[in-house]
């Protein structure tokens, strides 16, 4: 039925008058500190069969274990995935470790070598040492140099 067209019951009234609210004595040897509280306190003595109002829900308690129970399924079913998919992952980062390493240690040699053909090429090309180059290519001497040809012990068996 429709609030306006709903007949007022003393219980109505009351409820009107004194909508409930959270401070209500505890025991009944408490003083009322105001007006309000000591009309509250008249009524409700007046009605032997009152009793407050419970929880505004009911299944508080069930819904924060539901919310809870949920949260936690979720946060199971995240790690569950981070967990699989580093799992899959962690082979695949070893393979690629395994060939950085592979092409460092060419690009070590690369660079090794590198190094020995720029010496040589800085010694070929240089004027001052071009007359010994064409020495060591040739095999000839001057006509004033005499070759020296060591022989060791083990040899002359």
């Amino acid at each position: 039925m429709n609030a306006a067209k709903r007949p007022i019951t003393t219980s109505d009234s009351a409820q009107a008058l004194f909508p409930p609210s959270s401070k209500q004595p505890s025991s009944s040897n408490l003083a009322p500190s105001s007006a309000v509280d000591m009309a509250k306190t008249a009524f409700a003595a007046s009605r032997p069969g009152y009793r407050p109002k419970r929880a505004a829900h009911q299944g508080a308690c069930q819904a924060i274990v539901f919310e809870s129970s949920v949260k936690l399924t979720v946060n199971l079913l995240l790690a569950i995935v981070a967990t699989t998919t580093i799992a899959k992952l962690v082979p695949y980062y070893q393979a690629h470790q395994q060939r950085l390493t592979t092409l460092q240690d060419a690009v070590a040699v690369a660079e090794h070598k590198n190094a020995e053909l720029r010496s040589q090429f800085t010694n070929n090309f240089d004027p001052a040492q071009a007359s010994r180059i064409m020495q060591e290519q040739s095999g000839l001497g001057y006509a004033n140099q005499k070759r020296v040809v060591w022989e060791s012990p083990l040899d002359r068996r």
